[in-house]
């Protein structure tokens, strides 16, 4: 990003695909802010939570699905997103855990 206040290296549309083929992933229970430092994008009246990307990479915070490993969630978001990042590295930080639904 620039401090210019101009439009980030990335097509804004990327974020948006992103968050959505994440979403799509059976393993991800929901997008997730993460920790202390926001994983975010700040876009024109709006943010988009669980997605940040810049030049070198594309950094995803989630919560896992009950039921899933975090070895499953991971082949499914490197393999969902493949098409989206333009060879940037995916980093995968699983924020959150689902508890177990009650069957009843």
């Amino acid at each position: 990003m620039t401090g210019s206040g101009s439009m980030p290296a990335f097509a804004t549309a990327d974020v948006d695909a992103i968050a959505a083929a994440m979403l799509a992933c059976s393993a991800v229970a929901g997008l997730h802010e993460g920790g202390t430092r926001a994983v975010a994008t700040y876009l024109p009246g709006r943010r988009v939570v669980g997605v940040r990307v810049d030049e070198q990479r594309v950094l995803v915070s989630v919560v896992l699905a009950s039921g899933y490993s975090v070895r499953m969630l991971e082949a499914q978001v490197r393999s969902r997103l493949a098409p989206h990042v333009r060879g940037r590295q995916v980093d995968v930080h699983v924020a959150d855990v689902e508890t177990a639904r009650d069957p009843s």
